[in-house]
């Protein structure tokens, strides 16, 4: 257990070597112990840096402690309210390594219905969320994506040039939301805000996701403010605080 809490929001990623010498034991030890944690998925190895964090073992785990407290409760009543408000099926999606993950979702009450279950992994610059995580990402983690995995077209609108990507990415970190609509998937709108931790960094994306035909300009502004009025409470939720917006 000792190598699981070396991992903090001020030090989120450890190499091997980093741990060896902050525990004071062998490299060949660490080895060991990490490929153990590895297995039963308590720590993830990002493929590009070659370093380990925290993963979704312990997030599961902490799903069922945290229910006991009533904390996840609170959150997935605030998804349904979302999904019922905008009558879509909403995520919060993360950064996995070389892709993005759904971690948690809940389906729209409607009868035309997009889903995908948590644990869903998605390409790195495909969607709303996709774009949002790396808006607010390093730039070199940004420029590390494309050089090794490029920008690959997943839709008739998806941003395949370099530069276009990157000014998109800054106008969304300007505004504080993203907008794909048809560029992960054609004729399908995705809306995403940020979800911050309490230290102010970066925790997720909420997502919505709906068909695009037919929507209103004006339906589309109503949801765009829904989803990034529901981030900000969750954010808020985090810091331990109650949202301006909450009833």
């Amino acid at each position: 257990m000792d190598i699981l809490s070396l991992f903090t929001d001020e030090h989120p990623e450890w190499g091997i070597t980093e741990i060896a010498r902050g525990l004071r034991i062998q490299k060949s030890l660490v080895h060991r112990m990490v490929k153990t944690w590895e297995d039963a998925r308590f720590l993830r190895q990002d493929p590009l840096t070659r370093k380990y964090s925290l993963g979704f073992g312990l997030y599961q785990m902490g799903i069922l402690a945290a229910r006991r407290i009533g904390f996840t409760t609170e959150i997935r009543a605030i998804l349904k309210r979302l999904a019922t408000q905008v009558e879509a099926t909403v995520y919060i999606v993360v950064r996995d390594g070389d892709a993005n993950r759904i971690i948690d979702s809940f389906e729209s009450p409607g009868l035309v219905r997009i889903y995908s279950a948590p644990g869903t992994r998605i390409p790195w610059n495909r969607g709303a969320s996709s774009k949002l995580l790396y808006a607010f990402a390093p730039a070199p983690d940004v420029e590390q994506m494309i050089r090794k995995f490029g920008l690959i077209r997943h839709a008739r609108k998806t941003i395949t040039s370099p530069g276009e990507f990157r000014k998109s990415l800054k106008q969304i970190r300007d505004r504080g939301y993203a907008v794909s609509d048809g560029e992960g998937f054609n004729d399908i709108l995705g809306i995403a805000a940020p979800i911050f931790y309490p230290t102010g960094s970066l925790m997720a994306a909420l997502q919505t996701t709906m068909h695009s035909a037919g929507l209103s300009e004006t339906r589309r502004g109503e949801i765009l403010s829904a989803v990034v009025a529901t981030a900000a409470e969750i954010t808020d939720l985090l810091r331990g605080r109650p949202s301006d917006d909450a009833g």
